[in-house]
């Protein structure tokens, strides 16, 4: 009996957990030369009621033979990833990113398609933030 309380208190406190997520989005858009390049600077805020950075992820749009790449930092300017975004795909960290307010993230793109003057294409990055309320 006693097994079956501590039990039960137990999956009461596991499932008691609640989850909030939110999703900030940065849109970035281009219009290069072919065979330019060009770096930006995002900076990207915390939602105040969120904790932790777990994933960054990339939504290109129109980004035929174009190379992104976005390198994230601290705010301390520690680089803590760098990730290609030329693609889309999610990158979820290991250990989530706690305790920063804002961080920092430079995307830098080269536009290798030669068969148009010129290239337009955007590219929406996403930065998921949670918090573990109780």
């Amino acid at each position: 009996m006693k097994f079956r309380t501590v039990l039960a208190f137990y999956i009461l406190t596991t499932f008691s957990c609640v989850a909030s997520e939110q999703e900030v989005l940065v849109t970035t858009d281009f219009v290069l030369k072919a065979g330019a390049s060009e770096t930006r600077t995002l900076h990207i805020q915390k939602p105040e009621h969120l904790e932790q950075l777990v994933m960054v992820g990339f939504n290109p749009v129109k980004a035929l033979s174009v190379d992104c790449v976005l390198r994230l930092y601290a705010p301390s300017d520690v680089l803590l990833g760098s990730y290609n975004c030329a693609e889309r795909q999610n990158h979820s960290f290991q250990q989530p990113l706690s305790g920063a307010i804002k961080f920092k993230a430079q995307i830098e793109v080269s536009n290798n398609n030669f068969t148009e003057e010129t290239t337009r294409f955007s590219v929406i990055n996403r930065f998921k933030f949670v918090s573990l309320t109780r």
